[in-house]
C-alpha cells in the first residue's frame, strides 16, 4: 500500500474516532448521525486492514513461521 494512502486512512480513522469520542450525549437509539459515523469508521478500518493484508512482504512473521525459524520439531 502506498504510504500516502495509509497515512490518509489513518488520519481519517483518527478524525472519525475523535468525533465519535466527543459525540454529544444523551444518544438516542435512533440517532442516524452516530450510526453513520460508526459505519464510516468501520469502512475506513476495513480498508486499512485489507490494504495491509494485500501488502507483499508485510512485516512480522506468522506463528507458523516463528515456530519453523525456532527449529520446529528439531529444536534442542
Amino acid at each position: 500500500m502506498a504510504n500516502d494512502t495509509r497515512v490518509s486512512l489513518e488520519r481519517q480513522l483518527s478524525e472519525l474516532s475523535e468525533e465519535i469520542r466527543h459525540y454529544p450525549t444523551p444518544i438516542a437509539r435512533c440517532d442516524e448521525q452516530l450510526a453513520d459515523l460508526l459505519e464510516r469508521r468501520a469502512r475506513v478500518l476495513a480498508a486499512l486492514r485489507e490494504a495491509e493484508a494485500r501488502q507483499p512482504g508485510a512485516p512480522g512473521c506468522t506463528p507458523e513461521g516463528i515456530w519453523v525459524n525456532d527449529g520446529g520439531f528439531d529444536a534442542a
